[in-house]
């Protein structure tokens, strides 16, 4: 949903306000300012404003003076609007039980609601939003076009050619940055792993890396890494342009339907941004486990506190496309790799993300595995 969908959906539960000339608003903090912000609640006949924190009372609120609800009287008023976020009930108890209040109440959430109106995506805003709690991910794709997009690739081909040439230092997904911005996050299990094998070389296999945006990203801080491989593992597409431009003496690619893993000993294996496009995740997460690298690095995955499958859009400005897309539960992660790896780093992703949906938020984290044999 986006937030002007909610706006409207609360602008629709305040007209029970018209021609009712004493309304209060109980609370005086982020909500109601945004109330005032996207909606049209001061075209009505708002007299007082409350709230329970003592330390608010009395102070001014957009020219109105914090009131303690305790000491209104709940005989004059017509109307209360509750503007305190997930207490709606708790709130709704206070005035019919404590307060007496036997007037109208106008509440601006369902139950299943988990996330104040101001969060959600602004569809006037140009960014890349996630949307849909889809049953599954066939049901996500039929409203995509997907990864497969020649215009995908011709915008990535133009900025890695850039990037190659010297004319710009790294890209992501398309778009062109000209200053240095290493992702430590993922260098230093790479420099642990080099020190580990007494610098003698390190093997890399970077699953969804595009054209080699991590490695062109971050080459410079691994310059130092004698016998670096990395190797990509992408579409076809991707492959076929990467094999006959882009492979060096260091980086490599390879078809994602290639039996990668059962290359000669893979020391890492990164999956940055790439394990929640793939609809068949457990295949990939069973070839990792055959494959048996040492560590095993997860960057810019989404998770929540459960499961949902939706669909991201990508806007023009980036390269216009949109794909399914798979948030897991974190409670999953861990499990993914046990027995035989432990988590030792888990933190924020390199890219931070915090998508909200109507019932639910989600975050981009990033995760480092051991193996334990």
């Amino acid at each position: 949903m986006f937030l002007q969908e909610k706006v409207t959906d609360i602008n629709r539960r305040l007209k029970a306000l018209k021609n009712i000339s004493n309304i209060v608003i109980w609370g005086a903090g982020t909500h109601t300012c945004k109330l005032f912000e996207y909606t049209d609640i001061l075209s009505y006949q708002v007299q007082s404003i409350l709230d329970t924190d003592v330390q608010k009372q009395g102070n001014l609120y957009f020219g109105f003076t914090i009131q303690d609800p305790e000491e209104i009287n709940w005989g004059d008023v017509e109307a209360v609007v509750i503007s305190v976020f997930g207490k709606e009930t708790q709130i709704i108890n206070a005035l019919v039980n404590q307060y007496g209040y036997t007037e109208r109440i106008v509440t601006l959430y369902e139950n299943n609601e988990s996330t104040p109106f101001y969060f959600l995506f602004d569809e006037k805003v140009s960014a890349v939003r996630y949307f849909g709690n889809y049953c599954n991910w066939d049901e996500a794709l039929n409203e995509c076009n997907g990864y497969d997009d020649v215009k995908i690739l011709n915008k990535v081909i133009s900025a890695v050619d850039k990037v190659v040439n010297g004319d710009a230092v790294w890209e992501r997904d398309g778009c062109l940055f000209y200053e240095h911005k290493y992702v430590y996050c993922i260098c230093a299990p790479l420099l642990r792993c080099a020190l580990r094998n007494q610098n003698r070389g390190v093997r890399i296999l970077d699953i969804g890396g595009a054209l080699g945006s991590t490695y062109f990203q971050n080459k410079e801080y691994l310059a130092e890494i004698k016998n670096l491989e990395y190797i990509v593992v992408e579409q076809d597409h991707f492959v076929d342009y990467g094999q006959h431009n882009l492979e060096n003496g260091t980086l490599k690619f390879i078809k994602s339907l290639e039996h990668w893993e059962k290359l000669d000993k893979l020391d890492i294996i990164l999956l940055s941004a790439s394990l929640q496009y793939i609809s068949q995740y457990q295949e990939v997460i069973s070839k990792i486990m055959k494959a048996q690298p040492h560590y095993i690095i997860l960057d810019r995955i989404l998770v929540s506190d459960k499961m949902r499958i939706c669909r991201e859009t990508v806007p023009e400005c980036i390269y216009e496309g949109s794909y399914p897309l798979r948030i897991f539960a974190e409670n999953q992660i861990e499990n993914f790799f046990a027995p035989d790896y432990k988590l030792i780093e888990q933190d924020i992703a390199s890219v931070p993300e915090n998508p909200y949906f109507v019932d639910g938020r989600a975050v981009s984290r990033f995760y480092v595995f051991e193996l334990q044999k």
